[in-house]
């Protein structure tokens, strides 16, 4: 919108400033003409009121005063009086009301029609539209630009920071600033973010408005599939014009798009991941090997621990794993399953402390439901084995904690995986039998129904393949518990 002082220069001669002298910076919303005692029913304030002084405008002081009070009241920009066909000069009592009142009194000369007033007020708009319109394209197409940059989160931030002539910030699902511009705002960002919480529970798709100090913040949420995957915050001084929402919509719609191409590089990583996990879960050690090496995902560690998570909704393993992940330490690279309501993952001794400490924050955070469980470390032949056993336990764990069924650094137990594999299928019960009495030969071979020569041979294959003393203490303990975890015993 033009303002008074713009249209007083524009017009020249044609309207010519009474009181102040210097015409105010006041916006024009419109220029209106009436000659009604009262003429505030048919406005709505901001506009440049114009007269012949017929009515109260040219009467007596106290009509005068009334009249320009109630105009200032409403919120009148100024007043303009035509000169000639009612008055020759400006009423004395019109200019001293309109002091008294502070509003401004202009005069439109003769034999300027009003109708020249109207016509330099609405060219005055339509240029500024003109203008609006260009500046508010260019801002777009910056926008634009940025988001097909090398790095177009930051780009985009700060091209919309610039674009509003304020601040912009792109926060985290869960609040936590990412990129703010400029960086000096960083603390209004964080104080916007407080509103993070309230936008999650009205659901994934509501926004907001605020005043924030001397600026309007407006707060975007950036959606994929129904998925939220974060705000965008924008605070500029207020009142935000419409431009500039447009301007936050753009905004969000790129970054939107933004995250979901990076998503579908981080889903397809993942499920490449996906499918070394699962191999090795099913016991096809070799074939994972082969396919890992394959995709170039790093060597496979020979020991790992299964950790298992549930109970965090219906298909949200994406946000499990995006909440883990970035605890790993190769950036990411985990090895792991996520089925509808579970998710697998297999802890190798680069992650050992880090992975479970952030898989234990997970389920701390959402303690109505989710839990965590945590196996031994084991071989990654044994895993077969082992996951029965850590899934039945895991149905089992208290929400919002982890179970860690670790032995506390006491040295784990011989791999079964030698008995498993053998051709002899008997071997493993022959060491159940062997353990479950205590190394007694002939009550382990009359549960068995063998010969205690058969019992012997059997157990000294077992030894060798487990490279083990099965009549040591420790390792018969250690042993007989992994049976037992297995569901072998």
């Amino acid at each position: 919108m033009p303002t008074l002082d713009v249209l007083v220069r524009a017009l020249g001669d044609d309207l010519a400033p009474v009181s102040p002298a210097a015409p105010p910076p006041r916006r024009v919303t419109g220029v209106h003409i009436s000659e009604l005692a009262d003429p505030t029913p048919y406005l709505s304030g901001g506009e440049l009121l114009l007269t012949t002084g017929l009515g109260p405008a040219g009467g007596r002081t106290m009509q005068a005063r009334a009249y320009t009070a109630r105009l200032a009241a409403h919120g009148v920009t100024a007043l303009g009086i035509g000169l000639g066909p009612v008055h020759d000069t400006v009423p004395e009592a019109l200019a001293g009301a309109c002091e008294a009142a502070g509003l401004p009194l202009l005069v439109v000369p003769p034999p300027t029609p009003f109708l020249t007033v109207a016509r330099t007020y609405w060219s005055l708009v339509a240029a500024a539209g003109r203008e609006e319109l260009s500046t508010a394209l260019g801002a777009h197409r910056e926008l634009v630009r940025s988001a097909a940059g090398p790095d177009p989160v930051p780009a985009v931030v700060r091209a919309l920071a610039d674009a509003v002539e304020g601040w912009a910030a792109r926060l985290s699902p869960d609040g936590e600033v990412m990129e703010v511009w400029p960086r000096r705002h960083r603390t209004s960002a964080r104080r916007a973010a407080t509103e993070v919480a309230r936008l999650r529970v009205a659901g994934p798709y509501s926004s907001a408005t605020f005043p924030l100090g001397e600026d309007d913040v407006v707060l975007q949420p950036l959606t994929g599939h129904g998925r939220l995957t974060g705000f965008v915050a924008t605070g500029c001084p207020r009142p935000m014009k419409a431009p500039d929402r447009q301007l936050v919509l753009t905004a969000c719609a790129l970054l939107a798009l933004q995250g979901q191409q990076q998503r579908r590089g981080v889903a397809a990583a993942r499920a490449a991941r996906a499918c070394v996990a699962r191999l090795l879960c099913a016991g096809h050690v070799d074939a994972a090997r082969a396919l890992a090496a394959d995709l170039g995902l790093p060597a496979l560690p020979p020991r790992v621990r299964l950790l298992g998570l549930a109970g965090f909704g219906h298909g949200r393993g994406d946000d499990v794993l995006d909440a883990v992940e970035p605890a790993a330490r190769d950036g990411g690279q985990l090895l792991a399953v996520a089925e509808p309501d579970e998710v697998w993952i297999l802890v190798g001794p680069d992650d050992a402390q880090t992975v479970p400490e952030a898989a234990r924050r997970y389920v701390a955070a959402h303690p109505s439901a989710a839990r965590a469980a945590l196996g031994a470390e084991a071989d990654l032949g044994q895993l077969r084995w082992q996951l029965p056993p850590l899934r039945r336990l895991l149905a089992g764990v208290p929400a919002g904690t982890l179970h860690d069924r670790g032995d506390g650094g006491v040295p784990a137990a011989p791999s079964l995986e030698p008995l498993l594999s053998h051709r002899r299928a008997d071997l493993v019960g022959t060491v159940a039998a062997y353990l479950r009495h205590r190394g007694h030969w002939e009550r382990a071979a009359a549960d068995l129904g063998v010969h205690r020569n058969t019992l012997r041979h059997r157990i000294g294959t077992a030894g060798r393949l487990l490279g083990a003393d099965l009549d040591d203490p420790d390792v018969a303990s250690r042993t007989w518990l992994a049976l037992r975890e297995n569901g072998l015993a």
